[in-house]
């Protein structure tokens, strides 16, 4: 575990610089989605509209987490995207199921897991859900570090995706209250033994900020 959070402070460093870098500059697309058949697999998907499943679990109807972004040509790139693809939807699918899932433990490390984590215990009541389209663009891979470490930014569009009541639909209010509706995400990533990713760290810059300003 010593390692893992030395690399963390390593890729801290980087992936302020890299967000710097990647603010000046038009957004990068990247798409994969479709179905991620399961945790450990960390292709990236093939190009859809939405990710419909997350390991064993399938996502509600009412509810798309898009991925708009082409994936990287190269396969260790497409395998750190998987990585961050995967962090995504573990948490929803653990929100979306009550904190039943919980493959999110096994996809965030650090302040990642303590914000996922946040987030699931939010919904743990079947009496709130989320619903609507949550969108994620520009993703792309700023740093690699040693082939262990890497950071991937983000651009994630909430303004559809609603908390709701289960029973009624009704709307409750933004279905991620400690975040603006439009940011940038960036993350920091770790390679186990076994070549997947998982997020150890994530930092968010509102898209009406200096450092969020390729997500406006």
């Amino acid at each position: 575990m010593g390692g893992r959070r030395g690399s963390a402070t390593l890729l801290t460093v980087g992936l302020l610089a890299g967000v710097a870098a990647c603010g000046g500059g038009s957004t990068a697309v990247f798409r994969p989605a479709g179905a991620i058949a399961s945790q450990s697999a960390q292709a990236a998907p093939s190009a859809t509209t939405a990710a419909q499943r997350y390991g064993g679990f399938s996502f509600p109807a009412g509810v798309s987490i898009d991925f708009t972004s082409p994936a990287p040509a190269d396969p260790s790139r497409r395998a750190i995207v998987a990585g961050y693809q995967g962090y995504v939807l573990s948490m929803w699918a653990g929100v979306l199921s009550h904190g039943v899932n919980t493959g999110y433990t096994n996809q965030a490390e650090g302040n990642a897991l303590t914000f996922v984590t946040r987030e699931v215990t939010r919904y743990r009541s079947p009496a709130q859900t989320v619903r609507g389209t949550i969108k994620y663009s520009g993703t792309k891979v700023i740093n690699v570090y040693l082939g262990t470490g890497a950071s991937v930014v983000s651009c994630v569009n909430a303004a559809a995706f609603h908390a709701v009541n289960a029973q009624t639909g009704a709307r409750l209010g933004p279905a991620l209250p400690g975040r603006p509706v439009r940011y940038l995400e960036a993350v920091s990533e770790g390679r186990r033994s076994n070549g997947t990713w998982f997020v150890n760290r994530s930092v968010t810059y509102p898209a009406s900020s200096t450092q969020g300003a390729a997500c406006r």
